[in-house]
């Protein structure tokens, strides 16, 4: 495997991410309308959480781990491996399409991906002689993970006395706030100000202990007392959006690559607070919302930034300029058009055109993943030189 494509980590993870994006997007429409007897819920939930957002994941926290640890880059027969299992749980997960048991190899293939990946990370973490405030949550926001991971597990274990449908929905909200969205966190806050040159900008020592205890709250209270669930949110939304303003980004700018990641950050505390306007309506006013608290987050924010965080990592480590130019705009552009679709769509959930925008948001998704494929994809697959986008 030693070719230019298997040479650094971004480019197989962001390379099966693209291609897992667009396959269970297309699969999760055949599913909801009952093409294949999965539960569409959890092709979907899982799909997203651990074969297309963790693949990016990886490819991103491989590559700026040892870094941010100050220690040399990790050896490549360790993240292929890491890999070549993400690629057999994408082929396992296929599988339960017509053999439902085949979901339980793909748990273990993606628990073993996680707990390979938690030891490298714990054996740089322990030799590093850099601040290792930011690697360390990196290691808790993947143990989160690992928890999601086997919570889905036992959402579909049978069992006549057991309410499983508890376990799902604990899955989705621990691998949602506390995988999906607190690790992207920590790497935003560190590595925006700095991509920025925002160089007086120092986070705040208690930020990230904040930001775990209050999505633990937002786990507990969303499955205790969710009529309260709004509240949680508008705290976060309050202090990340405090936290933001001290950054003084250079937002506008005419950097398409830099204001991508300022409105991707932006999307932090505007999606809880927006989300904390629709939980309000939906459990006080039984107001359908079809969960589009997590979908602001997991498309406004958590989309947009593995966008441009894609985009400066492949262009930056395949030899090609950073300027990049209308392209990347219009690309950027276009989370925001998945964004409003999918908002619509919970605004329109019980009206008689709810299938086509359903559709409406499937196809942007899809033609948003292309469209980086387009801009990206030969620098990603050859290290072409050149000036991006």
């Amino acid at each position: 495997m030693r070719t230019p494509f298997f040479s650094q980590p971004h480019r197989p993870f962001f390379a099966l991410g693209v291609v897992n994006g667009v396959l269970f997007m297309l699969l999760f429409r055949a599913a909801y309308t009952g093409v294949f007897g999965i539960d569409a819920k959890l092709l979907h939930a899982y799909s997203m959480f651990f074969l297309v957002f963790t693949n990016f994941f990886y490819g991103f926290t491989y590559t700026t781990f040892p870094r941010f640890c100050a220690t040399a880059p990790i050896d490549s027969r360790r993240y292929l491996r890491v890999w070549v299992l993400q690629v057999m749980a994408t082929l396992s997960f296929l599988a339960t399409l017509w053999l439902p048991f085949a979901f339980y190899a793909t748990v273990l293939f993606v628990a073993t991906s996680l707990a390979y990946t938690l030891r490298i990370f714990l054996g740089i973490y322990r030799r590093a002689s850099a601040p290792r405030d930011d690697p360390y949550w990196i290691i808790v926001a993947y143990g989160m993970g690992a928890l999601a991971n086997l919570l889905f597990l036992l959402a579909e274990i049978p069992c006549s006395h057991c309410r499983t449908g508890i376990f799902f929905e604990y899955a989705v909200s621990v691998g949602l706030y506390l995988y999906l969205i607190f690790l992207p966190t920590v790497i935003a806050f560190r590595m925006v100000p700095l991509f920025s040159r925002v160089m007086k900008y120092r986070k705040s020592p208690w930020l990230s202990w904040a930001l775990i205890g209050l999505l633990l709250l937002h786990v507990f209270v969303g499955g205790y007392a969710p009529r309260w669930l709004f509240g949680v949110d508008l705290i976060l939304a309050g202090v990340l959006g405090r936290e933001i303003l001290r950054m003084e980004l250079p937002f506008p700018n005419r950097d398409p690559l830099l204001w991508g990641l300022h409105l991707a950050i932006f999307w932090l505390p505007l999606g809880f607070f927006l989300g904390a306007l629709s939980e309000w309506a939906e459990t006080w006013f039984a107001v359908p919302m079809l969960r589009l608290p997590l979908h602001l987050l997991a498309l406004g924010f958590l989309t947009t930034i593995l966008v441009a965080f894609g985009a400066r990592v492949t262009l930056g480590h395949g030899g090609a300029s950073l300027r990049s130019g209308r392209g990347s705009s219009l690309l950027f552009a276009s989370t925001q058009l998945v964004v409003l679709a999918r908002l619509i769509l919970s605004l329109a959930a019980e009206s008689g055109v709810f299938f086509l925008l359903f559709d409406l948001s499937i196809v942007l998704w899809i033609a948003l993943f292309l469209f980086w494929s387009i801009l990206y994809g030969r620098i990603l697959l050859f290290g072409a030189r050149g000036s991006g986008a």
